[in-house]
Parts: C-alpha cells; sequence; structure tokens
C-alpha cells in the first residue's frame, strides 16, 4: 500500500494530519473544476467490501436499520464488523492498527485521539445525537448540577464518552469535573447491585442502559440532566471516521456508506415501530415496546456533514479547551476544517 504524505494541521497540537494522497488530490480537483456536484457523482457504481468497527454494533439502532433494511446492500457495499471493540476508544485503535479501514465513536473521543497526532483519519459524517443522561437517587434530594460535589457517580468504563460530556456540564457550572465528584467504574451488570445498595449517589451512563435503569421502579432513580433536551439535543454524539488509506484509494466506498447511513437515519426517524421490531430481544432487558418507547424519548435522524458537521466538531473543540485538553489559543473553526471532509459536496482542498 502506498505511502500517503500528511502534514501537520495544527502546530503545537501534534495534531491533525492533512491528506496529501495524490489519488484523492486527483478525484477532488476534478469535482471543484466541476463545482458542486450530486451525490450520485461521487459513487462508482462499484462493490466495496468495508471493514468497520463499531462498538456495540449488534444494538445501534442505526447500525441494524442501516444492515437488516438493506441500506448497505442499496449501495453495493458488503460491510464487515471488526470484532470486540468495546469504546470508542477501542474502535479508534482499530483504525489505527489497520484492523478496520472506517470507525464509529463518539466526537469527544475523536478529538482526544486526533490531538494525540497518531491517527490518520478524517471524520466524514455525524451519526446521532447522544442519549447521555445522568441519574440520581431521588431519596437523596440532589436538584442541581453542583449538589454533585463530592457525590459518588458511577459510569462504565473511564474511556466512554460519558464522563467527558457530563465533564463539561459540571465545568459550565463552575464545578471542577476531575474533584468535584467521585467517579467509580462500575460494570453495566454490576450497576443495579450498586445502585440498590447505596455504593453510588449517581450513574453517568447513556442509552439503552439509562433508559432502563430510569424506567426500574424499583431502583428509584430521577433525572437530573440529559443530552437529548435543550443546548445538545440537535448536535452529533457519535462520528464516522475514515482511515487516509481509503480516502486516497478508495473514495467513492466512502462517500457510498456515508450515503447508506444518511439513508439509514432518515429512514429509522419515520419507522420507529419497524426499527424497535428490528431490536426486539437484541437488548437486555427490553422488548419492543420498551425500545419503541425509548426511541420516541431520543432525538432521531442526526446525521450531520460538510458545513453542518464543521460547526459541530468547533463547538465540542470549544468545549475541550474550557476543561483544558486543548489549548485556547486553537482556532476552533480551523481546526475542526483540518480534521474534517466533505465527502459528497465541494468544499475546497483538504
Amino acid at each position: 500500500m502506498a505511502v500517503i504524505p500528511r502534514r501537520r494541521g495544527m502546530a503545537g497540537l501534534g495534531g491533525a494530519s492533512v491528506l496529501a494522497g495524490v489519488g484523492l488530490w486527483e478525484w477532488r480537483a476534478q469535482r471543484r473544476r466541476a463545482g458542486r456536484l450530486h451525490v450520485g457523482d461521487v459513487l462508482d457504481g462499484q462493490a466495496h467490501q468495508i471493514d468497520l468497527s463499531w462498538p456495540s454494533a449488534p444494538i445501534s439502532i442505526l447500525f441494524n436499520v442501516a444492515q437488516r433494511q438493506g441500506f448497505f446492500e442499496r449501495y453495493l457495499l458488503d460491510v464487515r464488523l471488526t470484532e470486540g471493540g468495546v469504546t470508542g476508544r477501542d474502535a479508534i485503535g482499530d483504525l489505527q492498527a489497520g484492523r478496520s479501514s472506517v470507525a464509529v465513536a463518539p466526537v469527544l473521543s475523536w478529538l482526544d485521539k486526533l490531538h494525540e497526532g497518531e491517527v490518520q483519519a478524517r471524520l466524514v459524517m455525524g451519526l446521532q445525537a447522544g442519549t447521555f443522561r445522568l441519574l440520581v437517587r431521588r431519596r437523596l434530594k440532589l436538584t442541581r448540577v453542583e449538589d454533585m460535589v463530592g457525590r459518588r457517580i458511577a459510569i462504565t468504563n473511564p474511556d466512554m464518552a460519558d464522563r467527558l460530556f457530563f465533564s463539561v456540564v459540571l465545568r459550565r457550572k463552575g464545578m471542577n469535573p476531575d474533584t468535584g465528584p467521585i467517579w467509580r467504574v462500575v460494570s453495566p451488570q454490576d450497576m443495579d447491585g450498586a445502585i440498590r445498595g447505596g455504593d453510588v449517589d449517581a450513574v453517568a451512563v447513556h442509552d439503552p442502559l439509562a433508559w432502563r435503569l430510569l424506567n426500574d421502579p424499583s431502583l428509584g432513580l430521577g433525572e437530573l440532566v440529559n443530552s437529548v433536551n435543550g443546548l445538545y439535543a440537535q448536535r452529533t454524539n457519535l462520528a464516522l471516521g475514515v482511515g487516509h488509506a481509503m480516502l486516497e484509494h478508495a473514495p467513492a466506498a466512502a462517500a457510498a456508506l456515508v450515503v447508506a447511513l444518511q439513508d439509514a437515519a432518515r429512514w429509522l426517524k419515520t419507522h420507529i415501530p419497524e426499527t424497535a421490531g428490528l431490536l426486539d430481544g437484541r437488548i437486555d432487558g427490553m422488548a419492543q415496546a420498551g425500545i419503541m418507547a425509548m426511541m420516541r424519548h431520543e432525538v432521531l435522524g442526526i446525521c450531520p456533514t460538510g458545513a453542518e458537521l464543521r460547526v459541530q466538531l468547533a463547538q465540542y473543540i470549544d468545549e475541550m479547551k474550557l476543561l483544558g485538553r486543548f489549548p485556547d489559543t486553537l482556532g476552533s473553526a480551523a481546526y475542526a476544517r483540518a480534521i474534517s471532509m466533505d465527502l459528497l459536496h465541494h468544499n475546497g482542498p483538504p
């Protein structure tokens, strides 16, 4: 495989590597000469195999719709899942190690890893809105985010984006997220016991686990804050990252994957009962009726690309600055452009 040259997108970050593959440059140049193209013009009509790393794909609403409703097949894609990944960081690690050519992970996880400068990928689309929920034990009468000082908050894995997301929420309220609350790692299967036993005061998780815990009356949990309402409701949580090798050698395959996932996201938004049926029996403790209720309390169909994606990435970058993970001197909009790519429409040179 050809070595793909790169240059640094941001001095001082060790940061965003930028594509300079000859094949991709030629492809993009053709698109620039043609101006803004129809989506069909960036697809080649050929069959492609794609190795994809997507944590928890078997219970992902969007993945199940794309695969089982034939959206991948519609665009001649043979999508093969990389096995074993638990978190978004695992998925990014698969791409970094060459076990996959495409990876799905929370935007916050992508930003952390891209900041390290070792991941050769671009973010090409958002996949779904976040479903983060901070659940508290009702008997403790915790009514404000500020009440989390000194409280024990359970998370399922320190590498999950749940902690990062709620760290931003805590910081916005003037708290130090590293020293304010006490973060406790509790496995999903032990979460019920930890709540019942009083070992934790709150839980920071995402659906479907969050929805199941919230709706189990025996646990006595209430929702203090979430990402499905307000500021974050229309913002993507997950992002699709494509490795530089695929962007150089098979950009049409990557574009086809983006279009397939867009179609699937739009379909599931208007086919909630059918989508819930696809997941019936796949999520522990949840039947079709419960899945349908959960979906109706989520924001569906979020799949930004191009300028819309870049705006959302810049917002996340601003929040990483808030946490002290990125320098304040970094231009958020410029960095968002450096780590992303619009595969479907002309947006200038990479």
